[in-house]
């Protein structure tokens, strides 16, 4: 009879847990800056567009798993060899899971903060003259993220997010961010 109670109570208690347990997503877009080396370049731009793709399961109301897509954006520079201009570009992109804490802290404004690891791709193009060659790396590594949202309703909030992780070509690392604005809709 002890036996039927305690399960019961689990069960209960798993329905009362699942019944709290949200499902969201995120999408947000922005700018992207690379910590690259540009020296010995003509010309080198390290910002571009960034922007992710997020699906979170909460767990409780302050903890999530979260799977997705993020864009680092590209690193565009131009350098010269023996009197041509070389066109490069580092794209860096990664799928991830990891752990959000979701906080409110005051009327309609919440905190998050993000920690997981990624499969992070850095694709190396090259060219010059109409050819171009690229070449890229995977490598697992840890990202994470911090930001803030308003909540408009009880299920759409807007938010800004920095998101950051590290891109490795050749044994080169390099850390990238990206600040993004977007929205949070839960389902």
């Amino acid at each position: 009879m002890m036996k039927k109670h305690v399960l019961l109570a689990v069960a209960a208690l798993a329905l009362s847990g699942a019944a709290s347990a949200q499902v969201y997503g995120v999408v947000s877009a922005g700018m992207s800056k690379h910590d690259v080396d540009c020296a010995g370049t003509a010309s080198c731009d390290d910002t571009g567009t960034a922007f992710k793709v997020l699906g979170g399961y909460k767990f409780t109301p302050n903890f999530a798993v979260e799977a997705g897509y993020m864009s680092f954006g590209k690193t565009k520079a131009v350098v010269q060899v023996q009197n041509v201009a070389v066109g490069a570009d580092l794209d860096v992109t990664g799928f991830g899971i990891g752990a959000a804490f979701h906080q409110d802290f005051a009327t309609n404004w919440d905190f998050v903060a993000r920690l997981g690891l990624a499969q992070i791709k850095s694709k190396l193009t090259a060219g010059a003259g109409g050819f171009s060659v690229s070449d890229s790396q995977s490598k697992a590594k840890p990202y994470g993220g911090l930001g803030i949202g308003y909540k408009l309703s009880k299920q759409l909030s807007l938010g800004a997010a920095w998101d950051f992780s590290q891109g490795e070509f050749e044994g080169e690392k390099g850390t990238v961010n990206a600040f993004s604005v977007g929205l949070t809709f839960g389902f």
